[in-house]
């Protein structure tokens, strides 16, 4: 059924056809689709039984408060379905499915990074504390620790740790290297088990205490550390007796918040949920040995009912990669939980358990995660209220209809005729929206035309609006005649409702260049002759900078990493008989480009898989590009 069919039909009309629509679903495993009234994708979901999943939206009058009926009534003008053989299948396909249509609906991860982890590798008669992104759960001979969401605070940890158990932070080929102790032995930052000066069940003893500290387990190392220090203020040490005062401080003050230690989950992840209206804060506590060794808060926008959001959640938090847990609590019961529970068991490799606890000591720890989520959510509505009331501000300096809630702002970035890139960069109520940022490269522009490669950018981006939602403002980087380009293209798709503006080059902070006395920055609308100069040191005027400037740092970027790539291409993939296993251990031997320019023949002959004609090949190749 066609957009504007839909926009002629009541509301009840609507339900009654959407109801039927669900009746006639499979009764399998599948994938549903719910498309608005533009035909872009809304939302997707996976279903045991499709018909009765998507029936359940449908079942009651729109009177009734339930998210999932306001949703459905507010959003959905057509379903699709996909049928699966497998309930695991649609979840899979669930998953690819967001990936590709980006739906405005579904539970998005503003955060995607992974936590870090500490590392111990067991193999080794004197392991050092590793730090590790990604886990790898088959590693048996290798144990992780954590997860850490703060790496900087992990990082300062261990740093402070160094000064206060002694072990060592060498690379193994490091360590099989040295015949004398290094100048942390000196410094008192290492026991020296490189040249024997410490046996392996003292040096194991050391690291369990350490592993201890990481795990908020510090009252074995404190009592230590007093004791020292006693001794050292008897003899009459008091450098060291204050600095031994000093770590026990910072070590109580480094674990406060992970003095929640429990017998109900000696290992899992524990979630709370605080919500306000279409503002949801989901919180994850880790417990590892009995103790919370750290806390992850994510903000959601979302009108999707909790048992949705759950699942959603938990399917895009524990992506492939990130380790699973052995249990995980849940504040209240997910959509497609034992569908859900064998997908993450599949990627654990091992039983995982999705649990509801009622009463006792779980109970209590899905408190204690509400609790952080309320507390989070308040923070979340608090900054969400400034940056509305900066919208606002904005809007009405542009003479915008509303506030606007998404804006995206383009830039290009070029260097003489090669690698021509552009950038968008989104920002939601005024703050990053980085899964939703864009690099394209020109495909109809040769050299410097920045007008060329802007329209192209902005056609190829305005023509997929059916599949991306338009942004309430769109911004190019350029002053006046970027603006003209975007006005042209906006008629030529008929998209006279977008809000445009241009933004004038110069004054970009935090680059060197600031703006000249008296003068202020100019904003460019459509259907003004003189542009609008902002205040200076004002709220938008900030914005608008900041907008800026992630455009054109996300564009730099992205060219600089394609002409490091062109670069290397240049040096080696033109070399005949050089294939990607060869380069790999070319430039590992040689350490890059550069050195592998400024070595010998016998040298390059010496890398395994050279041989005397291709060393030659490749050095008179190398030197003449160098």
């Amino acid at each position: 059924m066609s957009a504007d069919r839909d926009r002629a039909e009541t509301g009840d009309e609507r339900r009654t056809r959407l109801r039927e629509a669900a009746r006639r679903l499979p009764p399998g495993p599948g994938v549903y689709l719910f498309r608005d009234v533009g035909g872009a994708v809304a939302y997707v979901g996976k279903a045991r039984r499709l018909n009765e999943r998507v029936g359940s939206y449908f079942a009651r009058s729109p009177q009734d408060s339930r998210r999932a009926v306001q949703f459905v009534d507010r959003y959905v003008h057509a379903i699709e379905c996909i049928v699966t053989d497998t309930e695991h299948e649609a979840f899979l396909l669930e998953n690819k499915l967001v990936k590709r249509h980006q739906p405005a609906y579904n539970v998005k991860l503003r955060d995607d990074k992974d936590f870090l982890y500490v590392r111990v590798d067991r193999r080794h008669p004197f392991p050092r504390l590793g730090l590790a992104r990604r886990p790898k759960q088959r590693d048996r001979d290798t144990t992780y620790h954590g997860p850490f969401a703060s790496a900087s605070a992990l990082r300062r940890t261990l740093r402070m740790l160094g000064g206060i158990i002694p072990l060592r932070d060498c690379t193994d080929r490091e360590f099989a290297s040295r015949t004398r102790p290094c100048l942390k032995f000196d410094m008192g930052r290492c026991c020296g088990p490189c040249v024997g000066l410490v046996g392996e069940e003292p040096y194991g003893a050391l690291l369990t205490d350490a592993l201890d500290v990481l795990e908020g387990r510090i009252d074995k190392v404190v009592v230590g550390l007093e004791q020292r220090r006693e001794e050292a203020a008897t003899a009459l040490r008091y450098e060291e007796a204050a600095r031994h005062r000093d770590h026990v401080r910072y070590l109580r003050t480094a674990t406060s918040h992970q003095h929640v230690e429990n017998s109900a989950l000696p290992e899992g992840d524990v979630l709370g949920l605080h919500r306000v209206g279409e503002l949801a804060e989901i919180v994850v506590l880790f417990f590892r040995r009995g103790a919370l060794v750290s806390s992850a808060p994510h903000t959601l926008d979302s009108e999707l009912p909790d048992d949705e959001l759950l699942a959603g959640f938990l399917l895009q938090f524990y992506a492939k990669g990130r380790p699973v847990p052995r249990e995980v609590l849940l504040p209240g019961p997910a959509a497609d939980a034992e569908g859900l529970e064998a997908l993450l068991t599949e990627r654990r490799q091992g039983p995982v358990t999705l649990s509801v606890p009622q009463r006792g000591g779980r109970q209590r720890l899905i408190a204690l995660a509400e609790r952080n989520a309320e507390h989070g959510l308040a923070i979340a509505v608090e900054q969400r209220g400034h940056q509305r009331a900066l919208l606002e501000a904005l809007s009405e300096r542009l003479g915008l209809q509303q506030p606007p809630e998404t804006i995206e702002c383009y830039d290009v970035s070029n260097t003489g005729r090669t690698a021509v890139v552009a950038s968008r960069v989104v920002f939601r109520h005024g703050e990053p929206d980085r899964s939703r940022y864009r690099s394209y490269r020109m495909r109809t522009i040769d050299g410097q035309d920045d007008y060329g490669a802007m329209k192209e950018v902005l056609t190829r981006r305005l023509r997929r609006a059916h599949e991306d939602p338009l942004p309430d403002l769109l911004i190019v980087d350029g002053g006046r005649s970027h603006l003209a380009v975007a006005e042209e293209v906006r008629a030529e798709l008929g998209l006279s409702g977008l809000a445009l503006a241009a933004l004038a080059k110069g004054g970009r902070r935090g680059r060197g260049v600031t703006l000249a006395a008296g003068e202020r920055e100019r904003v460019f609308l459509p259907g003004r002759d003189e542009p609008l100069e902002l205040d200076r040191n004002t709220p938008e005027e900030y914005l608008l900078q900041r907008l800026r400037d992630e455009a054109h740092r996300f564009a730099i970027g992205h060219h600089r990493r394609l002409r490091a790539k062109e670069s290397l291409h240049s040096r080696l993939d033109d070399v005949p008989g050089v294939g990607a296993v060869l380069k790999k251990r070319l430039l590992g031997a040689f350490g890059g480009t550069q050195a592998l320019s400024r070595a010998s023949l016998q040298e390059i002959a010496a890398v395994p898989g050279v041989g005397s004609a291709l060393a030659q090949l490749i050095h008179d190749h190398m030197s003449g590009e160098h």
